[in-house]
């Protein structure tokens, strides 16, 4: 169960007295611990139609969402399809993903961030001139689940409104969300002329702004700066102590400019090499300009205003022991989040962490019950020590 579990190195190291078994499928991967969080894992073999009567009571009873990730038809196959669950629970909200849609000629094929960053767009102008890139994490995914969140609150809130309180399916893909996020690129290339070249790959440029890019420094660092506008670029002109670029036909637009970067940029490459990256930074962070040190991520982390915002999230966890994972970047006036400072932090789960609360608790099951599912292989409980809050995190 859940594959991301394994998704490394890196793995955090093991506290050994509390493992229960087989190291390999107890040690957690940072990739699983990152994304986990505040959620409990009920372990259940959807192949057997006991573990399917439990998810049925489980929707049935309790659920306001139900959100799904197998190949389209598969839930339609075991009888959990939303046609067949909203019969028992009519406002439930049912959320299915998959790679390229429930429909259509793709809507059978298996699909992973990297192969739909590939076949639909994303790489294609990711990457310098000579080779495309992968994105440095899995943005369609994570793109995906965003969308699949602000749909299933609209649909929340929808049945709030609706006379008869009635849920509805959602549907969407990695394919759409992805070909979403295209955005300008995507209105560029589909409103250009005949025979106008799509959008490239173009490093750290702009495909519409110059100069807008990363810049090799003295000391084979980068520094980065955007020129949203011409007074910016004027700006940046007098802080190069480049003035003779301020008046220069070929620069005195942003369409000008874009259409002479090549002659630009190797003005500014110049210009930026006769500094260090954070000798820059000391010189023009702060006048209101935007531009910055391009940063490791463990820098990204450390910078004084990520610090101060608070977006390192600090918790202990059972197993991997002391961890540490991005923070939720909302903050809210009145609304307490689970940070470990305005609601106690629920670490990411073991497989099977929660089976058998959630089975006696919620479902009603007696442990002779549970005891019985789980010696036929239908259920699994992790029996390991499970720390369940931690308020004092940081």
């Amino acid at each position: 169960g859940d594959d991301s579990r394994r998704f490394g190195p890196p793995f955090l190291p093991h506290n050994s007295e509390h493992l229960t078994g087989n190291v390999e499928d107890e040690r957690l991967s940072t990739y699983y611990l990152a994304v986990n969080r505040n959620k409990r894992s009920l372990a259940l073999d959807l192949s057997h139609e006991k573990g399917r009567d439990i998810a049925r009571t489980l929707a049935k009873n309790w659920a306001d969402v139900v959100v799904e990730n197998f190949k389209p038809g598969t839930m339609k196959r075991m009888g959990l399809d939303y046609e067949d669950l909203k019969t028992d629970n009519p406002g439930l909200v049912y959320c299915s993903i998959s790679g390229y849609g429930p429909d259509g000629p793709w809507s059978k094929l298996p699909g992973y961030d990297v192969v739909i960053a590939g076949t639909h767009g994303l790489m294609s102008i990711t990457g310098s001139p000579s080779e495309p890139a992968k994105v440095g994490v899995a943005m369609t995914d994570i793109v995906t689940g965003t969308m699949a969140n602000g749909a299933i609150v609209a649909s929340l809130y929808e049945r709030s409104v609706h006379p008869e309180g009635a849920g509805q399916r959602v549907d969407l893909s990695l394919m759409e969300s992805q070909l979403a996020c295209l955005s300008t690129a995507a209105s560029g290339a589909l409103n250009a002329l005949p025979g106008t070249p799509p959008p490239g790959r173009r490093g750290t440029a702009h495909e519409n702004i110059a100069p807008y890019q990363a810049f090799k420094c003295k000391d084979n660092e980068y520094f980065v700066i955007g020129t949203g506008n011409d007074n910016q670029f004027r700006a940046l002109c007098e802080m190069l102590n480049k003035p003779e670029l301020v008046n220069d036909e070929r620069f005195l637009t942003n369409a000008a400019r874009v259409s002479a970067r090549d002659e630009l940029i190797p003005l500014l490459n110049e210009a930026f090499s006769a500094k260090n990256r954070d000798e820059w930074w000391e010189e023009l962070g702060g006048h209101g300009f935007p531009c910055g040190p391009v940063r490791n991520v463990k820098e990204s982390f450390e910078c004084e205003q990520a610090v101060h915002r608070g977006m390192a999230l600090e918790f202990e966890h059972a197993v991997a022991g002391h961890v540490t994972v991005p923070a939720h970047p909302a903050k809210y006036s009145r609304s307490p989040i689970a940070d470990g400072i305005g609601a106690p932090i629920l670490p990411p789960p073991m497989l099977g962490e929660h089976t058998l609360d959630t089975l006696t608790n919620l479902v009603g099951m007696a442990p002779s019950e549970v005891e019985s599912l789980e010696g036929e292989g239908i259920i699994s409980c992790w029996r390991g020590s499970s720390i369940k809050e931690f308020s004092d995190a940081a």
